[in-house]
């Protein structure tokens, strides 16, 4: 939430001195504790005042008592500290800005870059153009007071249909209400698009009914959220592709447990089934006239509208309710692109397929097949009844008529163009790639996509520039989609990957561990020809990569031997600095960078490292070796090959707390204390790891001494 009272150059300044701020949570934070389906226990907080929400981690909302306003965030660090074993640097510094920016602090927030830009950009019309078609697609109009109309509605009545007596109708009506409208529709007594002998008012009647179903539909999320205890945010109407809608905002209900979300989802098409049951068994029974053509139109309306929302293959509430009930984001996306891309490949190698991979095909294959048959059986509704009520319509000379034809077309036809239109421009996007790289232009210049990706790789730095030409012109660009898979655990490395646009993320044991965007790199076994892949990197956004194989990365270098194997040799020094754990999980190009400022370093048997009570300069890791560490004198423990040390002194600015001394040989990375602080703990964000490392060094200090107090 931006606040007036605070300037551009105070935003700037505040930035700047971001350890010395003195944050102070806002009264009133409502928090609700849940869990997963897995177990995995996570915190939601809402600031009643402007209705903003936040999910958290259990460690991340118990840094929220220390935010009073008396700390600075470097002492709410070390106070922290104090009571957990735990440097909570990043977790803090992080969510202060985090917390700030959704208005959960006390005072004013500005984006100074964005006040800046903003300010300073002209506009243009195609902006404002932009502005205005975005608008038309979707545009809330909220409506003041409608949480308590709803919670009046709810309380007058409505909580009637939470209860069992209820459900039990609503289950009869589910079945029933379709077999009359079938029964019905087979009759012919009513004709399924005309009213009054009318087709114009037999497409205006059923808008509007659309209309009120939809009202009806978003009221019944609305009192689900009363039936929850939980608060309608924001209700009104809505823009949707042009045409008015109601709406109903929900954010509220991740508040609630798991199983009031779900029936907040399910409440909305559930209202259907009582409108199409009753309006169905109602036009079954009343006699042939107005009132049963109304009835029947209704029910055609509503029954549709279920049909659509019930569907988990559409996404929208039963895709959403599937979603949030398997609790796996992005399912449509994940199933379209194992299906694109890995299938084949499991079957062709007579691989077999995880419970989850069979659940993507089998969704998948669903949903394309529903697609088809909504394809069917539009073109057999359009054969039958379409091109006779457009032609009959349009033969009336009717202004008037033919005006509201177009508008009914255009409601139905803008949604399919749109989504055509999407999948147009990422198709032709595809070719004028493809297209740009094979006309054979053989300068650099043709190539400069490709160098420029190259050249942003710190390892490829040694490389002589007619070898990065050759290199660049073996680069195969590649479009992957979001939710596709780059490559899985356990295959065979083939490419090498330059990230040109868009966002990988690297999963680990089906975690997200790492985020790869413009400049990173990935697959560097592939050069080396290792073992196969130990993780997954998938497309968290649609981009494009550059990729190479390693017989074409051998081609451009077979003829400089020696600048291969030094390339090699720096190839594989690098993974097994990747290998050590506080890098493990850092992407490629931000461990390259910390490479290039490391030092390397040797201490010989029996020399000290780092001397209890001396003043910190350095940050180490050790390469190989071994090293003890002492305290007082007496040994407290031995580290090894990918162990770290030094950085406590470091993060609190106080004197060296134990003595490391080489018990043989070791050979060692060391960092300055400047480039500590600018580089590990800003640029690649590895507070977390260091705080986890010294946690682990105290508890493992602690021990010790009860060891020695027990001895004693």
């Amino acid at each position: 939430m931006r606040s007036r009272h605070v300037s551009i150059w105070d935003g700037v300044e505040r930035a700047l001195l971001a350890t010395e701020e003195r944050p102070r949570l806002c009264e009133g934070i409502e928090s609700a504790h849940q869990r997963t389906r897995a177990g995995l226990a996570y915190v939601v907080i809402r600031n009643p005042a402007n209705h903003a929400y936040l999910k958290l981690d259990e460690e991340e909302f118990e840094l929220l008592s220390l935010m009073d306003g008396e700390h600075t965030v470097k002492e709410l660090v070390v106070e922290y500290y104090l009571r957990h074993d735990v440097l909570a640097l990043p977790r803090i510094a992080g969510l202060v800005h985090l917390l700030k920016t959704r208005g959960f602090l006390v005072g004013g927030y500005l984006d100074a870059w964005y006040e800046l830009t903003s300010r300073l950009r002209p506009r243009s019309a195609g902006e404002l153009a932009a502005r205005v078609w975005r608008g038309f697609l979707q545009t809330s109009i909220p409506i003041p007071g409608l949480d308590r109309f709803f919670d009046l509605l709810y309380r007058k009545g409505g909580r009637f249909f939470f209860t069992r007596p209820a459900a039990v109708v609503g289950v009869a009506l589910l079945v029933i209400g379709p077999a009359f409208f079938l029964a019905e529709l087979a009759s012919g007594r009513y004709p399924l698009f005309k009213f009054g002998g009318s087709y114009l008012e037999g497409f205006g009647l059923l808008l509007l009914l659309d209309l009120v179903t939809i009202t009806i539909h978003e009221a019944g999320h609305a009192l689900a959220m009363k039936y929850a205890g939980r608060f309608v945010r924001q209700s009104g109407v809505m823009l949707y592709y042009g045409m008015p809608a109601a709406y109903v905002d929900t954010t509220d209900a991740w508040m609630a447990p798991r199983g009031m979300r779900l029936l907040v989802s399910f409440a909305g098409p559930w209202t259907g089934v009582w409108i199409g049951g009753i309006t169905a068994t109602l036009a079954y029974f009343v006699p042939l006239g107005t009132l049963g053509a109304f009835l029947f139109s209704w029910a055609f309306v509503a029954l549709v509208d279920n049909l659509l929302n019930f569907c988990p293959l559409l996404e929208l509430d039963g895709y959403f309710l599937l979603v949030d009930l398997l609790e796996k984001p992005m399912l449509r996306a994940r199933s379209f692109a194992f299906l694109r891309e890995q299938l084949w490949r499991r079957i062709t190698r007579q691989e077999s397929l995880t419970g989850e991979e069979r659940f993507f095909v089998f969704f998948g294959i669903a949903s394309i097949a529903w697609s088809v048959l909504e394809l069917f059986l539009a073109l057999r509704i359009y054969e039958v009844r379409g091109a006779r009520i457009i032609s009959e319509v349009w033969g009336t000379g009717n202004t008037y008529a033919r005006t509201a034809l177009v508008v009914v077309l255009m409601v139905i036809v803008l949604p399919l163009l749109l989504g055509l239109r999407s999948l147009l421009r990422r198709i032709l996007r595809e070719v004028r790639v493809e297209s740009r790289w094979l006309r054979g232009r053989a300068t650099r210049l043709a190539h400069r996509e490709a160098i420029e990706a190259l050249a942003r790789v710190p390892f490829a730095e040694g490389l002589p520039e007619e070898r990065i030409v050759e290199i660049s012109r073996h680069l195969r660009p590649l479009w992957v989609p979001a939710g596709e898979a780059v490559y899985r655990a356990g295959d065979q490395p083939a490419d090498f990957y330059l990230v040109d646009s868009g966002a990988f993320e690297v999963h680990v044991d089906g975690r997200p561990r790492q985020r790869l965007e413009r400049g990173d790199h990935f697959g560097e076994q592939a050069l080396l020809h290792a073992g196969p892949r130990e993780a997954d990197v998938i497309a968290a956004e649609s981009g494009r990569l550059f990729a190479i194989d390693r017989a074409a990365f051998h081609v451009s270098l077979e003829r400089d031997v020696e600048v291969w194997e030094r390339f090699r040799a720096n190839l594989v020094y690098r993974q097994e600095v990747a290998r050590i754990p506080l890098f493990r999980h850092l992407p490629a190009a931000e461990r390259d960078v910390l490479l290039e400022s490391f030092t390397p370093e040797t201490a010989a048997r029996g020399e000290v490292i780092v001397r209890e009570g001396e003043e910190g300069d350095r940050f180490y890791v050790i390469l190989s070796g071994r090293a003890r560490v002492s305290r007082s004198g007496k040994e407290v423990a031995q580290l090894g090959p990918g162990d770290a040390f030094g950085e406590m002194a470091l993060l609190l600015d106080v004197p060296r707390t134990a003595t490391v001394t080489a018990a043989v040989r070791t050979d060692l990375l060391a960092l300055r204390k400047d480039q500590f602080h600018d580089l590990l703990l800003g640029y690649c964000r590895r507070r977390g790891a260091i705080e986890r490392l010294s946690h682990l060094r105290m508890v493992a200090h602690k021990r010790s001494n009860h060891e020695v107090q027990r001895q004693a």
